[in-house]
């Protein structure tokens, strides 16, 4: 027989997400098929391949706030559905993979990766990936190249980076299966707004999960995820060679549980 282990955090949120929702059924109402609709649109979801995309466009920008309450780093963003682990780790100089006829402006992305103190934190990796000009993901999307547009790269001695690639579009996130019936029930739009996702990591300090946006871009105020904030914004510059988009991280020392 196996023995059964209580984990004290587990019984203190799952009972307590429990009784709410208990309260939630008995406030609104919800009958037998109503409940078995919901469950079966969020199986539903996995087997289209949604992953888990109908509850972060919901709920991910709360969780990922919470969790990084009170950090000194650089601000933390939603990792989104789509990340790939195991992306090429480039050569320089560097450039993001692409195809021979990528559309797309061109854009240069640089800044400078250094711990609280300002000091620079040499050999971080950083981890990119972002929509083509047709806002797809390759690895998600059909017809598109392994890994384009996904990459690693690490920062010079003086926690410096540059990377070529191609400025993001705004994008519609699926809509023809169950996350678009539940956001079409509620008359919303499905647009996100321009970004570059990437991941920041250095030996001694804790790994930083965030996502890019460009000043006064569309859906910056009605992003279909809710994941836009502040301290998220790029700094940009453009020119006869395209776009230079600038942003420095700030990491935090891992504690000795990490």
């Amino acid at each position: 027989m196996r023995k059964t282990v209580q984990d004290n955090r587990v019984v203190q949120v799952v009972e307590d997400l429990e009784q709410t929702l208990l309260q939630f059924i008995r406030k609104h109402r919800i009958s037998h098929a109503d409940y078995r609709l919901a469950t079966d649109l969020i199986v539903e979801s996995v087997k289209q391949g949604e992953e888990s995309l109908l509850f972060d466009i919901f709920f991910e920008a709360e969780a990922t706030d919470v969790g990084s309450a009170g950090s000194q780093a650089s601000q933390a963003a939603i990792e989104g559905p789509f990340y790939i682990p195991g992306a090429p780790l480039l050569e320089k100089p560097y450039v993001m993979p692409q195809r021979e006829d990528e559309a797309g402006e061109p854009m240069t992305f640089s800044g400078v990766v250094s711990d609280l103190h300002g000091n620079a934190v040499s050999g971080a990796v950083i981890d990119v990936w972002h929509a083509d000009a047709a806002g797809l993901y390759s690895q998600i999307h059909p017809n598109i190249p392994e890994w384009n547009l996904r990459a690693r790269f690490v920062t010079e001695a003086d926690g410096s980076f540059t990377v070529e690639t191609i400025l993001p579009p705004p994008y519609e996130i699926p809509k023809d299966g169950p996350t678009g019936i539940v956001l079409n029930a509620l008359g919303r739009h499905f647009f996100r707004p321009a970004h570059v996702h990437l991941k920041v990591s250095a030996d001694g300090f804790e790994d930083l999960t965030s996502q890019l946006y460009f000043p006064g871009g569309e859906f910056l105020d009605n992003d279909v995820a809710n994941a836009v904030r502040d301290g998220l914004m790029f700094d940009i510059e453009e020119d006869e060679d395209g776009v230079h988009a600038k942003y420095d991280f700030t990491l935090t020392t891992a504690s000795p549980s990490s």
